[in-house]
């Protein structure tokens, strides 16, 4: 006789144990004499896995050295460790009772952490102290190389040392210490120096900005421009993601760590303020900041894929407002810088949704190709249909255990989208991007002009094509080109056409951008670079020619117009004689620069430097504060300080 066979229930899936940081209660004892800090951090986290917890791992400075723990107020036994990801070490702590799911537990932690040489994340000086979180200076169970991304969570936080600066309200403690509550979604940290401090009124209510000490009246006159700029990012994010977060917003000039920004505190080159106008470096940290109020500060950024919400949806919100508040072509400038940005890591970029800042490729893509991916998304629905989708997800995510996740946001896309939207998320976000746009020649047929296009990618995509005539006149079409497949642009014009480009705006992150156009014109990346060196070498002819090729190819790019300005409008016209001194000035400060960024660096992820600006996967790599900035935009950028006081008087540096 045969029996059925029985098959066994199916498989559960086994339990697992994540913590999550409800909140952080952070003392900070600064011993400027032994360079070392004294902390005490207490986290108080729970289980948000489907397992009891009979462990907790935190993860810190591999200098730094535990003295104690507790848990709930009782001495308990750790064992410290190597952590595999990173250069830090784990603190694997034995729980006295197991912690069920949706259980909470408080664990306090004492350590001492040296610091050996100062850098742009932990300093000890008499004049400037700071400690930033990628020093890792503080224990926290998820660090930003997690699937999950790095703990963030209301804290309260004490420094013994006076003139402090870190986010949240600030308070004034015992014996010239200071306290900081916030609570918005944050890292505990912590810069000190001596400012003056300079605060904003009516609609810049709530906004400060912390001058270097003894700020003249040019530098307070910008300091206010900086504040209303400020103000009014505010005002844009409140308008399309509801009413802004009771928070105050501190703009702090530094030395060191320029770039960094969380929970509506930014650190800015004290440089900046001595600019003419407000250069666009600063411009978009600062609107990035704001945005974070409500992208991360609000609502938490939770769950895997949080770098396309916390970098990608970040990058895109700053640049619309930079759109609004200096126009479409102005922000053009920095569309070239994203796309630069991304073009250095696109042949070896991985799915969007599964990268994180352990990837060497992570702050070239995700900030930029993902700022990308967010503006088509908004061509696809619509701007308003976007701002309130992300509207009531932020809502949501507010009060959600499981925040303002990338899940739940595809979810509510799809919903307003549908099928169409939903094939592009999955390629754009799951999938490594294999989009290459081809354009020909174009081809008088009849009374129109018709170019050729190829789509070498596995999606559809329907895209603009411009074209320009002889007498200088763009012509746009509208093209659909299959995935594999071939399709045509026709131009409705008499005029000959002499000059061709698919995708103008290069919404579709791709893998080479060098024949989107005909007849092709010079690669910005490798120009950009051949510039710099033509400029070190004193070759100005050739520096010239290749500014001038840049600006044929993108004329709104403002690297190429400031080589060309301030070399030919500035000094060609004044004479040659200074051109020697102006070199050497530049190339002086280029080698000072590589030295300060590998006195700032840290060692993460075997990018054992990361200076201030972000690579193009060299040694000095990319920066996890300036997220994305393209290494060969570090020599134009200090071109455009080098010749600053000069173009002045001329009026020829551009702002944003």
């Amino acid at each position: 006789m045969l029996c059925p066979l029985t098959m066994p229930a199916s498989a559960q899936a086994p339990a697992t144990v994540i913590w999550q940081v409800n909140s952080f209660d952070v003392n900070a004892n600064v011993q400027q004499a032994e360079r070392l800090l004294n902390g005490i951090a207490t986290i108080n986290a729970t289980n948000v896995g489907t397992g009891p917890g009979r462990t907790l791992t935190l993860r810190l400075n591999s200098k730094a050295s535990v003295k104690s723990v507790t848990v709930a107020g009782a001495a308990a036994n750790f064992r410290p460790g190597q952590e595999p990801r990173g250069d830090l070490q784990r603190v694997e702590i034995s729980l006295p009772a197991a912690v069920a799911p949706n259980g909470t537990v408080s664990t306090t932690v004492t350590y001492a952490l040296p610091v050996e040489s100062n850098s742009g994340l932990t300093a000890i000086s008499p004049i400037a102290t700071q400690f930033l979180p990628l020093a890792f200076w503080y224990p926290m169970p998820n660090t930003p190389y997690s699937v999950r991304g790095a703990d963030t969570a209301p804290f309260h936080l004490t420094v013994n040392i006076p003139n402090a600066i870190s986010s949240g309200v600030e308070k004034a403690g015992p014996t010239g210490s200071v306290t900081f509550d916030q609570s918005l979604y944050g890292q505990p940290f912590f810069v000190q120096g001596d400012w003056d401090k300079l605060e904003g009124a009516a609609d810049a209510k709530g906004v400060i900005v912390m001058l270097e000490k003894g700020a003249g009246a040019d530098d307070r006159k910008h300091a206010e421009a900086l504040m209303a700029f400020t103000a009014a990012a505010r005002a844009f994010y409140a308008a399309s993601l509801g009413p802004a977060p009771d928070a105050p917003l501190r703009l702090v000039a530094v030395r060191r760590g320029a770039g960094f920004n969380d929970g509506g505190t930014v650190l800015f080159d004290a440089d900046t303020l001595r600019l003419p106008k407000l250069d666009a470096a600063t411009a978009l940290a600062v609107a990035e900041t704001v945005a974070r109020l409500w992208i991360g500060g609000q609502a938490p950024v939770r769950g895997e894929g949080g770098g396309v919400l916390r970098d990608a949806l970040v990058r895109f919100l700053a640049t619309q407002f930079l759109e609004k508040q200096f126009g479409a072509e102005a922000v053009k400038s920095e569309l070239y810088r994203q796309r630069l940005a991304y073009a250095t890591v696109a042949q070896r970029d991985g799915p969007l949704a599964r990268t994180s800042q352990l990837d060497s490729t992570y702050f070239a893509s995700v900030p930029n190709r993902g700022a990308m991916f967010w503006r088509l998304v908004d061509r696809r629905l619509g701007r308003d249909v976007l701002m309130g989708v992300l509207r009531a997800t932020l809502q949501a995510g507010k009060s959600d255990p499981n925040g303002f996740n990338l899940a739940s946001v595809r979810e509510a896309l799809v919903a307003r989208g549908g099928d169409s939207l939903k094939a592009l998320l999955d390629q754009q976000l799951d999938q490594v991007v294999d989009t290459d746009l081809m354009v020909g020649l174009p081809v008088q047929r009849g009374a129109d002009w018709v170019s050729a296009l190829r789509n070498l990618g596995s999606i559809d995509v329907t895209v603009t094509v411009a074209a320009t005539t002889e007498q200088g006149q763009e012509v746009r079409a509208e093209a659909t080109v299959p995935a594999k497949n071939f399709g045509e642009a026709i131009f409705k014009t008499a005029g000959k056409i002499v000059r061709v480009e698919v995708d103008p705006d290069k919404l579709y992150p791709q893998l080479d951008y060098g024949n989107d156009m005909m007849p092709r014109g010079k690669d910005l990346s490798q120009a950009l670079n051949e510039a710099s060196l033509q400029l070190g070498a004193q070759d100005f002819p050739k520096a010239e020619a290749t500014a001038r090729a840049m600006l044929a190819t993108a004329p709104r790019f403002q690297e190429a117009q400031i080589i060309l300005d301030a070399f030919l409008r500035v000094y060609v016209r004044a004479g040659a004689e200074p051109l020697d001194d102006l070199a050497g000035s530049i190339s002086h400060r280029q080698r000072t620069t590589d030295r300060e960024a590998v006195s700032r660096g840290s060692s993460l992820d075997g990018h054992r430097v990361r200076s201030s600006v972000a690579g193009q996967g060299s040694r000095i790599g990319p920066d996890p504060y300036l997220n994305g900035r393209h290494h060969a935009g570090r020599s134009a950028s200090w071109i455009h300080r080098a010749v600053s006081e000069r173009a002045n008087a001329e009026g020829i540096l551009r702002a944003v």
